[in-house]
Formats: C-alpha cells, sequence, structure tokens
C-alpha cells in the first residue's frame, strides 16, 4: 500500500520558509562581517606593517565590535593568513588579463618569424610598451596592492602557513612568465623568467615609494625594452 503525504499546515510551511531565510542573511551578514575584518586586516599590515596587527587595531579599521574579530578568528595568524589568501585571490585575475594580452601578440607570429631580428626587434619595442604600461598602471591605481605583495614576500617567515602562501603566489606569477620567455627565446627560460619578475618587482616596489607624478612611463619602458631585448638575443636593444 503506497503512503499518503499529509500535508503541512500552512503556517507550519510559512514558518520553516521564514527560518531557512532568516538563516540564510544570517551567513550573508557573517561572510560580509568576515570580509569586512580581512580587509581591514590587509589595511592595517599596509599602512601599519604586521606588527601593529591586533584584535583591537583591526576591529577599529573595519568598525566592528571587538567581540566580532576574536569570535571570527582566534587568533592573529590566523587572521593574517586568511587576509593574505583572500589579497592573494583578488589579485590573480588582474595578471592573468594582462598576461592574455601578450600571449595572443606572440602567438601572432610563426616560429620561422620568430627567429628573424627584425620580428624580435619589433617583439621587443610592442611587448616594452605593453609590460610598461601595465607595471606603469600598478604604480598609479594599485600602490597598496604593490605594497601588501611586498610585505608578503618579505614577510613570510612569520609562520609555515604564510610563508607557503608566499611561496605560491610567486610561483604563480613566474610561472607564465616562464612561458612567454620561452616563446620569446628557449633558452634557460627559467631562469630568463626570474630576471624579469625580479626586474619588473623591483621597478614597482621602488615606485611606490615615490609621488604618483616621479613615475617615469618613458623610463619603465626603456629599462623593459633592454632586458627583453638582451633575453630576447638581441645585443642592442
Amino acid at each position: 500500500m503506497n503512503s499518503v503525504r499529509v500535508p503541512e499546515p500552512a503556517a507550519a510551511v510559512v514558518t520553516a520558509k521564514k527560518k531557512r531565510v532568516s538563516s540564510g542573511t544570517r551567513r550573508e551578514k557573517g561572510e560580509q562581517t568576515r570580509r569586512k575584518i580581512l580587509n581591514a586586516t590587509l589595511k592595517v599590515i599596509c599602512r601599519d606593517g604586521v606588527r601593529a596587527v591586533t584584535h583591537r587595531s583591526v576591529a577599529a579599521e573595519a568598525d566592528v565590535h571587538l567581540s566580532l574579530t576574536t569570535y571570527y578568528f582566534t587568533d592573529i595568524e590566523q587572521m593574517m593568513k586568511e587576509a593574505f589568501q583572500q589579497f592573494c585571490d583578488a589579485s590573480q585575475p588582474d595578471l592573468e588579463n594582462a598576461l592574455e594580452a601578450a600571449y595572443k601578440y606572440l602567438g601572432s607570429f610563426t616560429r620561422s618569424e620568430l627567429r628573424k631580428r627584425e620580428t624580435r626587434e619589433k617583439i621587443c619595442h610592442e611587448m616594452a610598451i605593453m609590460t610598461g604600461r601595465h607595471v606603469y598602471n600598478q604604480i598609479i591605481h594599485n600602490p597598496e596592492r604593490l605594497a601588501l605583495e611586498q610585505i608578503l614576500f618579505n614577510e613570510a617567515r612569520l609562520s609555515p602557513e604564510i610563508h607557503k602562501l608566499g611561496v605560491r603566489q610567486r610561483e604563480k606569477q613566474i610561472e607564465p612568465l616562464i612561458t612567454l620567455c620561452r616563446i620569446f627565446n628557449r633558452k634557460d627560460p627559467e631562469i630568463n623568467a626570474e630576471l624579469l619578475f625580479g626586474s619588473i618587482t623591483s621597478m614597482e616596489y621602488h615606485a611606490v615609494t615615490l609621488h604618483r607624478d616621479e613615475v617615469d612611463e618613458a623610463k619603465i619602458v626603456a629599462l623593459l625594452r633592454r632586458l627583453l631585448g638582451w633575453l630576447g638575443g638581441l645585443k642592442s636593444a
């Protein structure tokens, strides 16, 4: 015999729906508060350094009650780790968008064309402009991101977990550069990518300390052109 499902009273159904909506709203509000605390942690790190991060300083920056920071994060290390993780996740799409244009440009040349000096000179010139524009825009529009990235790499010794995060972030940035260097010059692409990464980050981190009017895009492009020309086997770039 088939069992007959007895419908719930209308009032009970409405009450159950209200509880689900209320529970979902609380979770969403909790996530918003959590993100707010993590963003505040990054602001404190960027402005005052990692040693300034306390539950009290983060609560003040986030404009939330002190009890909320201790509720969501049991210790400072967890708070900083998750804040840096959020930062890394948010910065990845920007890097991918910048590299997509470079891949597309390099992919427009055949292997035989890439062996010609005039093609390499053209690539060197265009890639220097593209990369220089990206670096300049990062310096002008995202100085906090560059400062946080530098802090992440420099302060990776704070804990094993933050160290791993810093290593992964660095690898994510170097890996696509290896691909680019392999297309441009097949000899030692890993070493070339390390040189390119180090030069670009050095330019970015130095420029963060300057006033925006002192940042010279033309000089950045010239430096990159010389470096890319050398990596591409051009003696005088």
